[in-house]
């Protein structure tokens, strides 16, 4: 099973594990495969230390780095906090969110820091989140970057070429996969349900 893909990833076999946690990520990349970490609602500090934590936990061994890019990043990034974020959210829409809550016998817990997630999410979309995401990234030994949105922005598939680094991308349609190819786009990643 080792393939032309391994011997360019220098994995043993490919398994592929996409991963929104560390140790899963790792413990792919320890036995052989290409540990996928998703990094979607991360700060770019919080992003630093995962990826410090995975550094030490693969023993050398090639991982991988997933994030949300829009195609086109450059743009104006919004000086709001996380706290004028939030207040935006009109009172009608959270207490539409807590009577769901309350008729189905949930509680809120975790609903606020699931609210700031989203918070970080939309700020990662921006030029200076996504720019700074990917400047950590690529600070680090990774040996593979996905981008789970559409075609990377040229300037993703430019510092992927340019580290030596392969640069995947999800498709879910013929038309993401000759979209991605034209693009430079290096691994194709099946995704649908």
């Amino acid at each position: 099973m080792h393939s032309a893909l391994c011997r360019r990833l220098g994995i043993d076999f490919p398994l592929f594990a996409f991963s929104h946690c560390r140790d899963v990520a790792a413990a792919v990349s320890r036995a052989g495969g290409m540990g996928v970490f998703g990094a979607v609602t991360l700060t770019p500090d919080e992003l630093e230390t995962e990826l410090a934590w995975i550094d030490e936990h693969v023993d050398g061994r090639p991982y991988g780095v997933d994030l949300i890019v829009p195609k086109r990043i450059e743009g104006r990034d919004s000086e709001r906090s996380d706290e004028e974020w939030l207040a935006g959210l009109p009172e009608t829409h959270k207490s539409f969110a807590a009577g769901v809550l309350e008729r189905a016998g949930l509680t809120a817990e975790g609903l606020e820091e699931d609210r700031r997630a989203k918070v970080r999410f939309a700020r990662n979309l921006q030029a200076g989140g996504a720019e700074k995401l990917l400047d950590v990234a690529f600070s680090h030994p990774i040996g593979l970057i996905a981008n789970a949105l559409g075609v990377p922005p040229p300037a993703m598939l430019e510092r992927g070429k340019a580290a030596g680094v392969p640069v995947a991308a999800l498709v879910g349609s013929r038309e993401h996969a000759v979209a991605q190819i034209e693009a430079g786009v290096d691994i194709l990643v099946a995704a649908g349900g």
